[in-house]
């Protein structure tokens, strides 16, 4: 976000600021982020961060996530001073008010990290923190209720999304469709190797969700968690190579942690039904991501081969119409 293009946040962002007893709040920065933007501020009693929403119901969602992982935190968690909905000139705004956290995002390290190894090691030691959280219960469904056994737990959040996936007002292609109807039909196969325990998960651990020394390249905090739950550790883990993937995030988890074998197709799966949910929550669609994650799975497990090519030859002939 650049002077030449502000955002209309600010206003709503210094208003807020200054009912919560800020005083005299000013502007630093704004970031622009998948669910919502934030908004940077300083004040007399300190540095600060407002954040909006574009889901409804998400910031909620997310004190209560906070307050679940904090506890079990090594690194320090972002503390939530207000939440509410508050109105501006484009309508009522969710937003919440919290201190801010010491740190860079990983975007301002330098590169390559001067300690790569040693961020790999403290961000994962950070993951199986949490990963040993577990609930004698078994695995949370999507109401709050919990299972021994995996598979129902899963349905329960999935199940939605396949619904929601094949709606009329759905953007998903014909080829996609079919490709998710053989994903959700292979279910009971792919996950029959996970077993218990539990494990509390923050549900998008990529490394643009920590902040960072930024000099030592070295995690400092934890934020953004999404819909913490007891869940599987797999379930977790495969957002470590979304971002920066040379950072080997994700084979430092694996060298402390094995897990059952076909994890290497599992990692597209969960990937996958987790794409869909953030496309619903905040209808954002991309064909072309959705196809090339198909042909990673079709990579290491050839039963998706045929939907794989499938929606690959109906992306191949969007592009060339759009180029034409």
């Amino acid at each position: 976000m650049n002077a030449m293009n502000p955002s209309f946040y600010p206003v709503p962002a210094l208003a807020f600021a200054a009912q919560a007893g800020l005083a005299n709040p000013q502007v630093t920065q704004e970031i622009p982020s998948f669910y919502g933007h934030v908004v940077l501020l300083r004040a007399e009693q300190g540095e600060f961060v407002v954040k909006f929403s574009r889901q409804a119901g998400r910031l909620a969602s997310e004190v209560t996530a906070l307050n679940r992982l904090r506890p079990h935190s090594v690194l320090p968690m972002p503390e939530v001073l207000e939440h509410r909905e508050i109105w501006s000139e484009h309508g009522k705004l969710d937003t919440l008010l919290m201190p801010r956290l010491l740190g860079v995002p990983a975007w301002e390290l330098p590169n390559p990290l001067p300690n790569p190894a040693q961020t790999a090691q403290q961000i994962v030691e950070q993951m199986l923190a949490w990963h040993a959280v577990s609930d004698a219960r078994g695995f949370e469904h999507a109401n709050g209720e919990f299972t021994p056994a995996f598979l129902p737990a899963f349905e329960s959040w999935t199940r939605p999304l396949l619904a929601g996936l094949n709606t009329t007002a759905s953007p998903f292609s014909a080829e996609l469709r079919s490709a998710f109807a053989k994903l959700w039909a292979e279910r009971e196969r792919l996950l029959a190797p996970i077993t218990g325990p539990s494990s509390l998960c923050h549900d998008d651990p990529h490394a643009c969700n920590f902040l960072y020394d930024a000099s030592s390249g070295l995690p400092v905090a934890a934020i953004d968690p999404c819909d913490v739950a007891f869940r599987h550790r797999e379930q977790d883990i495969f957002h470590l190579a979304d971002a920066f993937p040379d950072w080997r995030l994700l084979e430092t988890y694996l060298e402390h942690q094995p897990l059952a074998d076909g994890f290497a197709a599992r990692r597209w799966f969960f990937s996958l039904w987790d794409d869909v949910k953030h496309s619903q929550n905040v209808a954002w669609y991309d064909a072309a991501w959705f196809a090339n994650k198909f042909a990673q799975l079709a990579q290491v497990d050839a039963d998706f081969q045929s939907v794989a090519d499938a929606v690959l030859a109906a992306q191949a002939i969007v592009t060339s119409e759009n180029v034409g």
